[in-house]
């Protein structure tokens, strides 16, 4: 069975049939709104996925892996690291939150740029899961070490196939000259890098900052909502 560092990979890797929810959550829970991005809630399903990416994520960037720590090791990470004077939960909290909006809010531009998907192409996504709940002991195992992770497959479609969305969303913005870079920009980032790194890849570097640049000045012009006391449910396993 793939472990979750693996199937965080294959999830991440992948640039909607959507489950009812489950019959003991209560009416509050499933009323409560953590996040709004120009008045579409994001659930807490949805957000969980990018809070166990920024999770793994801080862990790996910190050195803690399965093979050279315990939990117990992990856990005092979690209850004594400070980053920039903030508890690394919260930074983790914050990471999670940023990510879901800027997710949600790329997604929402593709939509309103007309993009759309073709049939093979919601085929693949769906292929995909299939293939990826078959690599994880089936789709019921699946599902559960998705829950374990505090997403469900609901939401770990939803957001491959937002990917897929965003990916094209990328694309039509290159293909359109929005993401031009200058030959003195990639001379200029060149000396960063070893020799083994092509002008090609340097250029690719340059066009994601350049269409990053854009998604931050559409989060400056969204209509973001965060309930802050909400978010702190979030927390580490």
């Amino acid at each position: 069975m793939i472990t979750k560092h693996r199937i965080l990979s294959l999830i991440l890797l992948i640039f909607v049939i959507l489950l009812p929810a489950c019959s003991d959550r209560t009416k509050s829970e499933a009323e409560k709104v953590y996040i709004t991005v120009n008045d579409e809630p994001l659930s807490k399903e949805y957000i969980s996925y990018f809070f166990y990416v920024a999770e793994i994520g801080m862990l790996s960037e910190a050195g803690y892996t399965s093979e050279n720590s315990t939990q117990e090791d992990i856990a005092t990470y979690w209850k004594t690291t400070e980053i920039d004077g903030k508890n690394a939960v919260d930074v983790a909290r914050d990471l999670a939150a940023d990510n879901a909006v800027l997710q949600k809010l790329q997604y929402q531009k593709a939509l309103s740029e007309g993009i759309s998907l073709s049939a093979q192409e919601s085929a693949n996504i769906d292929k995909e899961v299939i293939s990826t709940s078959e690599s994880n002991g089936g789709y019921e195992e699946f599902e559960k070490t998705l829950s374990d992770m505090g997403t469900d497959m609901a939401s770990y479609k939803q957001i491959i196939t937002e990917n897929l969305y965003i990916q094209k969303l990328y694309e039509k913005y290159d293909a359109d000259g929005a993401l031009a870079v200058s030959d003195e920009a990639i001379a200029e980032l060149r000396g960063q890098y070893a020799d083994n790194v092509t002008d090609e890849e340097i250029t690719d570097i340059l066009k994601k900052q350049e269409f990053n640049k854009i998604v931050k000045q559409w989060k400056k012009e969204a209509s973001i909502e965060i309930d802050d006391e909400s978010i702190k449910e979030f927390n580490v396993n």
